[in-house]
Order: C-alpha cells, then structure tokens, then sequence
C-alpha cells in the first residue's frame, strides 16, 4: 500500500509540472507590433543591441528610436529612452536578450534584458 501511495503522489507531482503554462513578458497575434522601452544615453558610448540567434522565424524587430529626455538648452549628457519595436512573424515562444554595451568594444556588456515573447 505504501508503495502505490508513493508511486501516485509522484505522478501527480510530474503531471503538475508538465502542466505548467511558460510566463511570458509579452503575448501578441501574428504580424502584431510591440514595444520595449530602455533607458539608455549614447553620449556614454552605449546603446542597446539585440543579441539574436540566426534565426528570425518568430519574432523580428521593425526598428529602433532613440528620444533623448526633455532638458534646458546646451546640456550635455542627458540621458533618453531607446525604443525597439517587434513583430511577431510565425506563432511559437522566443527569448529577446537586448544588451546594453558599446559596438565596437568586445565585451562591453554592462546589462542583459531578457524578454519571453508568445506568438499566437
């Protein structure tokens, strides 16, 4: 009797496990466009860039915009907001890894966003 006891509990806990729905961070239709907003300030050198695999099959990115903060004339330095807007190609679940480093300077990487994308 134990044994079966045991052997039924674990079987629910796989079939829990197997049950469990991936959380995405963004969930869109097919040919459907969508923002990631970051801040960012290129005076630094920095700016975000989309570290993809070869493929582009789910998602592909439409473009990207950067909009400096609202600050008195003749500053210098001031900071903004880069904007990737995506589009959601073929239905399936994909990982955006956005980073935030200088192009030209390998290993440059101060900070690595991730975002789980569901295409319907």
């Amino acid at each position: 009797m134990k044994k079966v006891s045991i052997i039924l509990l674990a079987m629910g806990l796989f079939s829990c496990n197997s049950q469990k729905e991936i959380k995405s961070d963004f969930e869109v239709n097919k040919d459907e466009i969508f923002e990631v907003s970051m801040k960012a300030n290129p005076t630094t050198g920095y700016s975000w860039k989309w570290k993809k695999d070869e493929s582009t099959k789910i998602i592909d990115s439409v473009s990207a915009v950067y909009t400096q903060d609202k600050a008195p004339s003749n500053t210098t330095g001031v900071g903004g907001s880069e904007v990737w807007k995506f589009k959601g190609k073929a239905s399936g679940i994909d990982t955006l890894t956005l980073e935030y480093c200088r192009s030209w300077e390998p290993n440059s990487t101060v900070e690595t966003k991730k975002f789980v994308v569901k295409v319907k």
